[in-house]
C-alpha cells in the first residue's frame, strides 16, 4: 500500500474523531423525570465573564428559543424574581438545593434550568466581527434539587461559516440563539420528554 494511499485512510479515520467534539457536551448525573418536563423554568444565568448584561441576553434569548420549539411551558421570568427577592437571593447567584426545592414546590415546575456564562465576546476584527460564546448549562430537578444534567457548549461565529457553510454568525444575540438550539436538540434527542400534547 502506498504512503500516500495510507496517509488518506489515516486522515479519513480521524476525520470523524476532530469532529466529535463539535456538539455541546452534555453529563448525565441522574435520569430525568419519566413524566416528561412540561413545566420548565429558567433561572437566571451567572455571568462569569465580562460581556456587558451577558447574563440578561442569553437568559432571554435561551427562553425564546425554548418557547420557539413548541415543546415545553416555560415559568415567566418576573414568577421566578419575584420569588428571587422572597427569598433574598440576588439575581447573579444560583440558588442552592433547599431554594430550588422552595421554588419548584411555589411554581409546581417539574425541572429548573440554570446555568454560567464561561466566556462571552463580540469585537471587531479588521474587516468582521468575532464572536466567541462558551456557556455551562444545568439541568435541576424541580422537586428536590438536585442536578440531573449538565451542558457545556462552546462556539466561535466564524465555525458555522468554516464547517457548516451557514455563514458567520456576526452578533452575540445570533450566536447564542444558534448554540441554544443546538442545545435544545441535543436534550430531546438524549431523552428530555417534552409535553404532552
Amino acid at each position: 500500500m502506498s504512503r500516500l494511499c495510507r496517509c488518506c485512510i489515516v486522515m479519513l479515520l480521524l476525520l470523524p474523531a476532530a469532529c466529535a467534539r463539535e456538539v455541546p457536551t452534555l453529563y448525565e448525573f441522574a435520569d430525568l423525570p419519566e413524566n416528561g418536563a412540561c413545566r420548565i423554568a429558567v433561572l437566571p444565568f451567572v455571568d462569569k465573564g465580562s460581556y456587558p448584561r451577558g447574563a440578561a441576553i442569553l437568559s432571554k434569548v435561551f427562553v425564546s428559543e425554548l418557547v420557539a420549539s413548541g415543546k415545553f411551558k416555560v415559568v415567566l421570568e418576573g414568577d421566578i424574581l419575584d420569588l428571587y427577592k422572597q427569598l433574598m437571593i440576588y439575581p447573579n447567584a444560583q440558588p442552592n438545593q433547599e431554594q430550588l426545592q422552595i421554588i419548584g414546590g411555589r411554581l409546581g415546575v417539574v425541572l429548573f434550568i440554570g446555568g454560567d456564562i464561561v466566556k462571552m465576546q463580540q469585537q471587531k476584527n479588521r474587516k468582521t466581527m468575532e464572536t466567541d460564546l462558551t456557556f455551562i448549562l444545568r439541568v435541576y430537578d424541580g422537586t428536590d434539587g438536585r442536578m440531573l444534567w449538565e451542558t457545556y457548549h462552546r462556539r466561535r461565529g466564524d465555525y458555522y461559516q468554516k464547517v457548516l457553510h451557514f455563514g458567520r454568525i456576526n452578533t452575540i444575540t445570533g450566536l447564542a440563539r444558534q448554540m441554544s438550539r443546538e442545545v435544545i436538540s441535543l436534550w430531546l434527542e438524549k431523552g428530555m420528554a417534552p409535553c404532552p400534547r
